[in-house]
């Protein structure tokens, strides 16, 4: 079983944006091994910055030729309010989201998109990795 990590900055609410970076490396492979026919599990960690008050849930989108089948999974909700003047602000820290048995069909050595979208409220810059184990 191998594993395919990517990440992304998420900064602005309603729209996806393509998770496509590996800590400093820019341009990773995108390519799923070529022995893969399945992702059975998915991990993904959510954080945000809690620039503004309110509520937002957060969506991974997993499509491209090496998906067969579009995939949209709910992987995290947050929501805070904004600090009054002089008081210190809690840390916000969210839940890692894990499917086990996810049993997403896959075309090995295709090519694979993965996009997050933070909906309704613009929270601020949320960072999102997600790891996804296939064989």
């Amino acid at each position: 079983m191998k594993t395919l990590l990517l990440e992304g900055d998420i900064s602005a609410a309603d729209t996806f944006t393509a998770l496509a970076t590996r800590g400093s490396e820019t341009a990773p492979s995108l390519q799923l091994p070529a022995a893969w026919t399945k992702i059975h599990r998915i991990i993904v960690a959510v954080a945000v910055d809690m620039a503004a008050a309110g509520s937002a849930i957060f969506i991974l989108r997993l499509t491209g030729p090496a998906v067969l089948g579009a995939e949209d999974i709910v992987i995290a909700g947050a929501g805070g309010q904004d600090p009054q003047a002089g008081s210190d602000t809690p840390g916000v820290i969210g839940p890692v989201f894990e499917l086990e048995n996810a049993d997403i069909d896959v075309s090995g050595g295709d090519v694979i998109t993965l996009q997050a979208a933070m909906t309704d409220t613009d929270l601020g810059t949320a960072r999102v990795v997600v790891a996804l184990y296939g064989a």
